[in-house]
């Protein structure tokens, strides 16, 4: 399975009555503050292969809720939690893959639903700076847990290999990476309107982003324009794929958390590292999040 572009992204400003005065971007929450993030996304997957186009359709939903158990003057404790998770695989060669969607009663024979409501029956905690750097991610050994446990899979030997599977996905430090790319935007020095500053994310996807600040009244609107590279592994190929992103933010401005954000992402293939096959492939998506 396929999982690109995921989970939440925040701004806040702390500065001048004047919008013309250099401010400093950070988060500003305090203890018991509670948010919670709708997040829709649409992939296209286009893979030429021997001369057919084989076209898969990701449809995701999510809904997950952040809350501030603890803060110190650097950082923020948050638990983690998904309300809902839905995915929707649809192929023009396979018809539907993966129909998840842990709002609905789970049939018995569905192995992949019962893993997927192991999300929603387990509790994360997130340690992040105020600057969005993700310090520490603990729980996602007993969630994973948690989802083999549900899959109604009994031998042992099966469930280390689906354990291991999982890690690359749901682990600690994946779920770090991941989480990041959506929270660590912030520039280390003070800006003003129309500067610009630029970080770099790293894991599934590959990212160096040139952010700036669009403007501040009631709300904070940043961009990003995005340079992107990934690499997708088969047992057939192994191919490099580059690409561009862009990136809107429309953040609350007393507490810092968004209240949208669009990312409109687009990347082929530059290679196949394995320079054995031909598979151009291109995927195009759209991601949005609000706040429930």
């Amino acid at each position: 399975m396929i999982r690109f572009f995921l989970k939440i992204l925040v701004v806040t400003f702390i500065g001048s009555f004047t919008t013309s005065a250099q401010s400093v971007l950070q988060y500003r929450l305090n203890i018991g503050d509670s948010i919670t993030i709708l997040q829709k996304a649409t992939q296209n997957i286009v893979r030429h292969e021997q001369g057919s186009a084989h076209k898969i359709i990701n449809n995701l939903e999510e809904n997950y809720t952040f809350k501030v158990s603890d803060k110190t003057d650097s950082t923020y404790t948050f638990t983690f939690h998904f309300n809902q998770f839905k995915l929707k695989t649809t192929s023009n060669k396979f018809g539907v893959m993966v129909d998840v969607d842990t709002d609905k009663p789970v049939n018995e024979a569905d192995t992949e639903g019962k893993i997927f409501g192991g999300l929603t029956n387990s509790e994360l905690e997130i340690v992040m700076s105020n600057s969005g750097k993700i310090i520490r991610v603990s729980g996602a050994e007993k969630m994973i847990s948690n989802m083999i446990n549900l899959s109604g899979v009994q031998d042992e030997f099966t469930k280390q290999l689906m354990i291991e599977s999982m890690k690359s996905e749901f682990g600690n430090e994946s779920l770090s990476k991941s989480f990041e790319q959506l929270t660590h935007i912030y520039p280390k020095q003070k800006v003003s309107i129309g500067d610009t500053w630029t970080n770099e994310y790293t894991g599934e996807i590959n990212a160096i982003n040139t952010w700036k600040l669009e403007k501040i009244t009631d709300t904070i609107v940043l961009n990003a324009q995005s340079t992107l590279s990934m690499i997708i592994e088969d047992e057939f190929s192994n191919l490099l794929l580059k690409g561009k992103q862009n990136i809107v933010v429309i953040a609350d401005k007393k507490t810092g958390f968004i209240n949208e954000m669009t990312v409109n992402a687009e990347a082929s293939n530059a290679s196949d590292l394995n320079e054995s096959q031909n598979n151009p492939t291109k995927i195009t998506s759209t991601t949005t999040y609000k706040i429930k």
